[in-house]
């Protein structure tokens, strides 16, 4: 499975509880195992379809955005089932999860201050895109960093850490099912 994150913060938990190890840093800084592939990709929808795509034109393989959102349950981790892409309304739907809550997120190109009614992030649609092209499965896990406030929020990786074992079994699980 390859897995997508925006930042280093958010992939140093998966990293160390995945024991990938470092395979390049340009174009993209990539870490892997034998089963799993991990690309920072980036703040910004732009990035991550590249990131994706870069990855997918290696290996086709299931994918999964793991990151942070802007949305009212700070802390809480989410599946994401429906994504929608603000630049041009186009919505992508995912399957849904049976055993974690499920939620819609909007991508944005800049971040949010505004509270709306679906999380909101940076990059889910421009990896959906990608995933499309290359009809391969995804998922999206999304754990709430701010309340529509970006400057409240610390860089720090707590918020992955404290979801770890929802996570990890989470990837295990669509790997197992390739979904």
């Amino acid at each position: 499975m390859h897995i997508i994150c925006a930042t280093k913060t958010e992939a140093i938990p998966l990293i160390k509880a995945l024991d990938l190890k470092h395979l390049a840093y340009k174009p993209f800084t990539i870490y892997q195992n034998l089963n799993h592939s991990l690309i920072i990709s980036g703040i910004g929808m732009i990035k991550a379809a590249a990131a994706t795509s870069y990855l997918l034109s290696q290996k086709k393989d299931a994918v999964c955005n793991i990151g942070y959102a802007a949305g009212k349950e700070v802390g809480e981790l989410f599946y994401i089932h429906k994504i929608i892409n603000h630049c041009n309304n186009k919505v992508f739907h995912l399957p849904k999860s049976p055993s974690l809550p499920n939620r819609a997120c909007t991508t944005f190109a800049l971040p949010q201050t505004t509270p709306s009614k679906t999380l909101a992030d940076m990059e889910a649609a421009g990896i959906a895109e990608i995933t499309k092209a290359f009809k391969q499965p995804l998922c999206v896990l999304k754990i709430v960093s701010d309340n529509f406030d970006p400057d409240s929020f610390l860089q720090d990786a707590h918020f992955i850490e404290r979801h770890l074992d929802v996570i990890l079994s989470q990837i295990e699980l669509q790997s197992a099912q390739n979904f």
